[in-house]
């Protein structure tokens, strides 16, 4: 069923506009995303960590990035390193600390899901490359309000 609410959207706030759209972008591309790496044998935590591992992070930052409990990233992160997809390192400026870091099939596995994360998001969101620029700014002012204010993913378990 898909509902067109295009001659009622004026009577939304833009505040709910935002949310409404931000929301249905949310559902569409999770789902996609899901679908569409069923076949590497990844779950939603697994992709989502392979997407934002561009440099080596610690655990604690790809939790507070993903916005998911520890827990979730460690599991997640012990997939990924049992699939030869990423290794632990030490962190050079704290020989106690361990950062992630993909490999060079991590690497590669991080390259064609970009690209299939990108070309999701052009057919699920309809926008063009300068308003995706646009849309990625206020995205990431978002991201940094959110987190700051104590912002905090799903509960732990909960794979929504």
């Amino acid at each position: 069923m898909h509902a067109d609410f295009s001659d009622s959207w004026d009577l939304f706030t833009p505040e709910v506009q935002a949310m409404m759209g931000v929301f249905a972008l949310h559902w569409q591309l999770e789902q996609r995303l899901i679908d569409a790496s069923l076949g590497e044998q990844l779950g939603r935590s697994e992709c989502q960590l392979l997407l934002i591992l561009a440099r080596p992070r610690r655990m604690g930052e790809l939790a507070r990035l993903a916005l998911k409990a520890p827990s979730v990233v460690t599991a997640a992160a012990a997939t990924l390193e049992a699939q030869g997809l990423i290794r632990r390192v030490r962190d050079a400026r704290d020989g106690r600390a361990w950062l992630l870091e993909l490999t060079e099939d991590g690497q590669n596995r991080r390259q064609q899901l970009v690209a299939r994360a990108s070309a999701v998001f052009y057919e699920t969101s309809g926008l063009s490359e300068e308003e995706a620029k646009l849309l990625a700014g206020l995205a990431q002012k978002i991201h940094n309000k959110a987190v700051q204010s104590g912002a905090v993913g799903p509960c732990e378990g909960d794979e929504t």
